[in-house]
């Protein structure tokens, strides 16, 4: 089980690329379940979440958001080279 929960977000990829659903989706509850969402790797999470369509991934990072709502704006108008996909300013808007 810990083993899994630490390559979750590897499996994640594959399986998308794959097209094997089920697995991605029992790899995103390990990954949600081991990862903690912090202002360090929210923007990697929110764009991991849209690119793989991840809606349990997208769910958590959005609740840090709405927590952390003026740390994260902070955060993304300091740090421009963090991954963002077309809907991640959209979604957190």
């Amino acid at each position: 089980d810990k083993a899994f929960g630490e390559r979750a977000k590897d499996i994640i990829e594959a399986a998308d690329r794959l097209g094997v659903g089920s697995l991605k989706v029992e790899a995103e509850g390990w990954y949600v379940k081991s990862t903690l969402i912090k202002l360090s790797n929210f923007a990697e999470n929110l764009h991991l979440s849209d690119t793989k369509k991840c809606a349990l991934l997208k769910e958590k990072v959005m609740e840090f958001l709405v927590e952390n709502e003026e740390e994260a704006l902070c955060f993304l108008s300091e740090n421009h080279d963090v991954p963002q996909s077309e809907s991640m300013l959209t979604d957190f808007l």
